[in-house]
């Protein structure tokens, strides 16, 4: 039997599922990219990050995950024009994920909206990545084992395996190759 996380908004309204098999099918890291950073803030949501201004994201292909129940909640951003899209629950402002775009099979989960403990189910994030943007020194024990450029190339690895193997489709967040809805950018608002 294939385990199973389950994924929630802050109110609830917004449920799914996230298969997570094998190591070959996820991957947890720590981004402390300005976009990350930007995304909970315009979201009002800043306690989402750690105390040095990183996002905890479990990454899965995009068929490991369904969205069971509030797909008229989702609402999508980019920070910049063209940028990723940031999927989040419109009713109560929670930063779900991360999608590059339809083509890409990755959606980075934000940890918060994952009801499960990551630490005991798929365990600690391997590294961190962009810690130039982080608000402090980041200490050794919390950046993790890896460097950016491990975390990177193991990212390409297992992107390029989930694309030979079909990973990304269905999407929740794609239809026809594109987004359920349509995402507004922060650089268009000045926010």
């Amino acid at each position: 039997m294939e385990r199973c996380l389950h994924m929630k908004c802050q109110c609830g309204k917004v449920r799914g599922n996230v298969s997570i098999g094998s190591k070959l099918f996820h991957n947890r890291v720590v981004c402390y990219c300005d976009d990350c950073q930007a995304f909970v803030k315009h979201l009002k949501q800043p306690h989402i990050l750690n105390a040095y201004g990183g996002s905890d994201v479990f990454q899965v292909s995009a068929s490991q995950l369904t969205i069971t129940q509030g797909h008229s909640e989702i609402g999508c951003l980019t920070v910049t024009r063209g940028g990723v899209h940031r999927w989040f629950a419109k009713c109560c402002n929670t930063p779900l994920g991360n999608t590059l775009n339809a083509r890409w099979p990755l959606v980075g989960l934000l940890h918060h909206c994952i009801e499960e403990d990551l630490d005991k189910m798929v365990g600690r994030p391997v590294g961190s990545v962009f810690c130039k943007f982080a608000t402090g020194e980041i200490p050794k024990e919390v950046k993790g084992p890896w460097s950016h450029k491990q975390v990177a190339a193991h990212l390409i690895l297992k992107i390029a395996l989930w694309q030979v193997l079909r990973k990304g489709r269905p999407s929740p967040f794609y239809l026809q190759g594109k987004p359920i809805i349509k995402p507004y950018c922060l650089a268009d608002k000045g926010s």
